[in-house]
């Protein structure tokens, strides 16, 4: 599996974002979002998310630690986001998750932890 990601991909990322985060989050904003579980495409990546999100440096903690520890396992590596994050969750939170793939295709979704 081989795979090479254009240094145009973190732009169209963070303004697609920038566009369109208010459908993404029904219309939430992101500062009333707890959990963020983005696929670690790449630094760059995470990055352009956090800047098109304003997130504080810590929103992405997880999805930076599996990146670090694991690469970019392809958009699948959302789910490994998911599972360190949902280790410590509180009851009610508000979740985001969002994975990218070929083409630059993004697959988002709404979430809340239940207890």
């Amino acid at each position: 599996f081989d795979m090479v990601l254009s240094g145009q991909v973190p732009a169209a990322v963070q303004n697609a974002l920038g566009k369109g985060i208010g459908a993404i989050l029904g219309n939430r904003i992101a500062a009333n979002i707890d959990l963020w579980a983005v696929h670690p495409g790449g630094r760059s990546i995470l990055d352009a998310v956090e800047r098109a999100l304003d997130l504080p440096p810590d929103a992405l903690l997880p999805s930076r630690d599996v990146l670090r520890e694991n690469g970019n396992m392809s958009s699948a590596t959302v789910m490994f986001v998911l599972e360190r994050m949902l280790r410590g969750f509180t009851d009610d939170d508000v979740g985001c998750a969002m994975a990218f793939g070929p083409g630059l295709t993004a697959e988002t979704m709404m979430f809340h932890t239940a207890g």
